[in-house]
């Protein structure tokens, strides 16, 4: 802890995209929330009758919670620095305190008493208090909530209560012996860490609210996972020695990585810094574009805009000082011997890896589908020719025929209406390619028909069998591969067709608006290739 061997591994090189600055109110900060913490109670000089030791002045100190919130709130005046502060020391002793007085004797019946009773203090006629944490949450509270909204306040309770359960949730974790999964694991601390607390309080200390209408949306939901999965993974690389050594935590994403996939803590440390890296490029590239798309949907006016762009701006400086800060702490291991460029290359050509993003739509394939097996035979309802009716008189009555506001002509009938390719009545479409007649039709089936390579217009046209239909692996010609294949089965429902799932349906008309009945929703799939 003290020295860089003693180390259970170098701590890796961390991807930070925005500078860290300082509050010019540090000092006086530092000043005011010793004296709070005091006042408080957290402090062992002036602890509660029957409260352990926690805290001494040196140790508060040394851990400069002021410093971090100098870090993560750069731009707030002094008063709202001292309010932030208060919060964190706070949180942080409620953290100590559940340590040593429920998680080290794993005393579930008291801890659950114990939480069950704070969320009465989140209120302005909050009960005598009678520990240090309800105490300080009381007079936090009344301090906090007056100059906001009820819908900010009614987020800001609940990201408080997860706070408080997450510590319940470790505690069974701990007793139990388990280690959680990676999955489960980021996925519990993101619903009940402590930085989704930490992003409200961003809105607070930057003197902004979130436009409500907003708030739910997928950009802001992903801003917020995003800066809170940053937040823990980060934490849970500085905090690994003293959580494993010291406090017996097995709540770690470091440790979770270790066991989960059974590699040295090095390995599981550089791996937890990957999935802190791609969190912050998916925040960066979820603010960067998708953000303005969401402004000009949910028309926001200019001060609403402002509003989330200060909101996004708060929660960067809160990870580069955060980061600065975990650096600095006493709290965490780090020690970090200096390197040079050469050394920092690495690191650096891998960052720029990451970085690369995904580009969607690309071409993949082609892939052989097997040979399917498929046990049961293929029925078609009788009802067929009377729904493919209802559907184009239907779709009529819809106006789906009707021109398309980007299209300059009416539209046909679409190709998917009443499960049939479509042609239009006065100017038929021949076929890309004549199809393949069948060889045996089934008996009382007309023929297959033959392509048609012009028609003249007229009131009532002939559908052709379109090529598309069948796939081109029912022609051993065109798939060499077909014959090496076990045959396909033929079946009476299949016929001379086994490529296609149904039978060739028999030539349609369209006369007016009026068909007659298409073919059947498989034979369309199998045509459309859809």
């Amino acid at each position: 802890m003290k020295g860089r061997s003693m180390q259970p591994f170098e701590l890796p090189d961390f991807y930070v995209p925005y500078p860290a600055r300082l509050n010019p109110h540090l000092e006086g900060t530092r000043t005011h929330s010793k004296a709070w913490a005091r006042d408080m109670g957290m402090l062992d000089e002036t602890r509660d009758p029957g409260t352990p030791d926690i805290w001494d002045e040196a140790e508060l100190d040394a851990h400069d919670y002021p410093l971090l919130c100098a870090y993560t709130h750069p731009d707030c005046d002094g008063p709202e620095l001292d309010l932030v502060t208060d919060w964190y020391v706070w949180v942080f002793y409620f953290d100590d305190h559940f340590l040593e007085v429920f998680k080290k004797p794993q005393d579930h019946t008291g801890a659950r008493a114990y939480l069950d009773r704070l969320p009465l203090f989140m209120s302005l006629e909050p009960p005598e208090a009678t520990n240090a944490v309800e105490r300080g949450l009381a007079d936090l509270w009344a301090r906090t909530v007056p100059s906001k909204s009820d819908a900010w306040r009614e987020r800001f309770a609940i990201s408080t209560d997860n706070l408080l359960r997450e510590s319940l949730w470790e505690l069974r974790n701990i007793s139990d012996g388990r280690v959680p999964n990676p999955v489960e694991y980021i996925e519990m601390r993101r619903k009940v860490g402590g930085a989704p607390w930490s992003a409200d309080l961003v809105e607070h200390a930057a003197g902004v609210e979130i436009p409500e209408r907003v708030v739910h949306t997928r950009p802001l939901r992903v801003l917020k996972d995003t800066f809170s999965d940053a937040v823990h993974l980060r934490n849970d690389i500085f905090s690994y020695q003293r959580e494993t050594e010291r406090e017996g935590e097995i709540n770690n994403c470091v440790l979770v990585m270790e066991r989960f996939l059974d590699v040295a803590p090095q390995a599981a440390a550089d791996t937890v810094n990957d999935l802190l890296t791609s969190r912050l490029r998916q925040f960066e590239n979820t603010a960067l574009t998708e953000l303005p798309q969401l402004f000009e949907d949910a028309t926001l006016d200019p001060s609403e805009r402002a509003a989330v762009a200060a909101y996004v701006k708060g929660l960067q400086d809160w990870q580069s000082g955060g980061h600065s800060w975990h650096e600095s702490s006493s709290r965490y291991m780090n020690a970090k011997k200096p390197i040079g460029m050469s050394a920092r290359l690495p690191a650096l050509l891998k960052s720029v890896r990451l970085s690369i993003p995904h580009v969607p739509h690309q071409k993949v394939g082609p892939t052989p589908l097997p040979d399917f097996d498929v046990p049961y035979l293929p029925r078609v309802n009788p009802h067929r020719e009377r729904a493919g009716r209802n559907c184009v008189a239907w779709a009529a009555e819809m106006g789906m025929f009707s021109p398309h506001p980007r299209l300059p002509s009416r539209s046909g009938p679409p190709r998917n209406c009443g499960a049939a390719p479509w042609r239009s009545a006065r100017r038929p479409s021949p076929p890309t390619r004549p199809p393949t007649p069948s060889t045996s039709p089934r008996s009382g089936s007309p023929s297959a028909p033959t392509a048609t390579t012009t028609s003249p217009p007229s009131t009532t046209a002939t559908a052709t069998w379109p090529a598309r239909s069948c796939s081109t692996r029912a022609s051993p010609a065109s798939s060499p591969s077909t014959s090496a294949r076990r045959p396909r089965r033929r079946t009476p429902s299949s016929g001379a067709w086994p490529t296609c799932g149904a039978a060739p349906p028999p030539p349609w008309t369209i006369a007016d608006g009026a068909s007659s009945a298409p073919p059947s929703s498989t034979w369309w799939r199998a045509g459309s290739g859809s």
